[in-house]
């Protein structure tokens, strides 16, 4: 009886939360070319969050390293790690709904930037408008507006 019981909750409370978090997951793909060849993102569900890859990839970029974070998508700032070492940059991930996320990035513990990412009603899509108030190493200040094209979705665990 108990596991018919969590089956019924899982069903009705879990499967729902589940498809939504694995809309995000996948790998994306840049649509800006950057130096060197495309920027993916892969997105993979942790136990109640996500991991972010970031990776140059093409002819032009042998031994392009990894750019990694690892959030629980609570807002709460969490390194920037590049092959693994953390850098002076962090990030603080909160998810909105199914469809949004808000990051607040920082660099030496200064914020540095805002961005508002919208997935696509049909998941392909995701839409990244950050907002960087002045000049910084990363970026000129103003606002830029990104666009990532699902290359392959990710099942979940």
């Amino acid at each position: 009886m108990k596991r018919v019981s969590f089956l019924l909750f899982f069903l009705c409370f879990g499967l729902p939360a589940w498809a939504e978090n694995s809309a995000w997951t996948g790998t994306w793909v840049l649509r800006e070319l950057q130096p060197g060849g495309q920027l993916t993102m892969k997105i993979e569900e942790t136990n109640a969050g996500w991991k972010m890859t970031y990776k140059v990839v093409g002819p032009g970029a042998p031994g392009a390293s990894d750019t990694t974070i690892v959030t629980m998508l609570d807002g709460k700032d969490v390194p920037v790690l590049i092959d693994g070492k953390a850098s002076k940059q962090t990030m603080g991930i909160s998810k909105v709904d199914g469809h949004h996320t808000v990051n607040i990035i920082k660099f030496g513990g200064k914020e540095i930037g805002v961005s508002k990412a919208e997935l696509s009603a049909d998941g392909k899509l995701i839409r990244v408008e950050t907002d960087y108030p002045e000049s910084n190493p990363g970026a000129p200040a103003g606002k830029q507006i990104q666009f990532w094209d699902r290359k392959e979705r990710t099942s979940s665990p």
